[in-house]
């Protein structure tokens, strides 16, 4: 019998697309934290670590800091149970995509280079979001006989 048929084998793929997928978004949340953080305490720091105008009144980057915070804690439960909790993680993944679509747009054509950064952020936690993802997914489909 073929190994990829057993289905101790299947499950144990499936534990491991599991921990691949949580391991990328754990990183993406904590990091999703921290500059949340970081633009709650310190909106004029951060707009010019990331090239931006400073923010005049600051209040509006830490609103956007609280919001990333909240946006971040929402995701908790889809990052515990990612097969059962489905719509955190598919939400998460597409409003990444839209963002960093978002703030291309917005550096293209506002000509703040600082977008990009972001841009590029969220578009490479989206495309390995969903790699991780889909994979989890056909891993979990394939353990269940």
């Amino acid at each position: 019998m073929d190994q990829t048929l057993s289905l101790g084998w299947t499950q144990a793929e499936a534990r491991s697309r599991r921990t691949a997928y949580q391991r990328v978004l754990a990183s993406n949340l904590v990091l999703q934290a921290a500059i949340a953080l970081f633009a709650i305490l310190f909106p004029a720091t951060l707009s010019h670590l990331v090239g931006l105008p400073a923010a005049y009144p600051s209040s509006w980057m830490r609103a956007w800091g609280a919001m990333l915070l909240l946006a971040t804690l929402l995701y908790l439960p889809g990052y515990f149970d990612p097969v059962r909790v489905r719509w955190p993680n598919v939400i998460g993944i597409v409003g990444r995509a839209g963002m960093a679509l978002l703030f291309l747009l917005i550096a293209l054509c506002a000509g703040l280079r600082g977008f990009l950064w972001l841009a590029l952020l969220d578009g490479a936690f989206a495309a390995a979001l969903v790699l991780t993802y889909f994979r989890l997914f056909r891993a979990e489909l394939m353990s269940r006989p």
